[in-house]
């Protein structure tokens, strides 16, 4: 029975074949996302750069089937913010590491886990008592806190469609903000927006003198 499962599992192996192609004329122009960011039911923004560093297509041929699809790799820049009314203001940097799948319907799905920076300014006014027991206001109190995030989302590539380099998305994350009260402070998080490459961004194609 052993020697069946053995064998059986050889000729699998054996008939599905992988094949990678790095693609290096992939385009490097950062795209800009930019996206509706909502807290529960508070809501917010996120502005991103991203920086490819990695293009490649995947073929995987087994005995009855082929799958093609394609894998980006990027380096992420955000900023973003979400408001809670009577509580806090959120504004964050965030620098991820983007993994993204492509397949050619059009369809992708990506994963990021991310570092970085949040600030919170607190709602409503802020008092503060000196040594001395004179009361004043605190103009922009809040709290500084160490950021991790880990995002997964789900997307459509437009360009199938229509000739623009465009593309929407919606993901979900959850932001770990540390020390809060000696513990952490876990706020998940979604996304809707658009992925674009801006025209200022394109680098312009000499045209050679005739």
């Amino acid at each position: 029975m052993l020697f069946i499962i053995v064998l059986s599992a050889f000729s699998i192996l054996a008939s599905a074949h992988k094949q990678t192609v790095i693609d290096s004329t992939f385009d490097r122009t950062p795209p800009l996302k930019a996206a509706f960011l909502g807290s529960l039911i508070y809501p917010g923004a996120k502005i991103s750069f991203e920086w490819p560093t990695t293009a490649y297509t995947v073929t995987k041929s087994k005995r009855h089937s082929v799958k093609i699809y394609r894998k980006e790799k990027s380096v992420n820049a955000s900023i973003g913010m979400y408001y809670h009314a009577d509580f806090h203001t959120n504004v964050f940097l965030l620098a991820e590491r983007q993994w993204r799948r492509l397949r050619p319907c059009g369809w992708f799905t990506e994963f990021a886990p991310g570092i970085g920076i949040s600030r919170t300014f607190l709602g409503g006014t802020t008092y503060r008592v000196s040594d001395t027991g004179v009361v004043s206001t605190k103009p922009l109190a809040g709290y500084t806190y160490a950021l991790f995030s880990i995002s997964s989302g789900l997307g459509y590539d437009i360009q199938k469609l229509w000739s623009k380099p465009i593309r929407v998305y919606s993901r979900v994350s959850l932001l770990i903000m540390a020390p809060y009260n000696s513990f952490i402070y876990i706020r998940p998080t979604i996304e809707l927006g658009i992925i674009t490459k801006p025209s200022l961004l394109h680098k312009k194609q000499k045209i050679p003198n005739e």
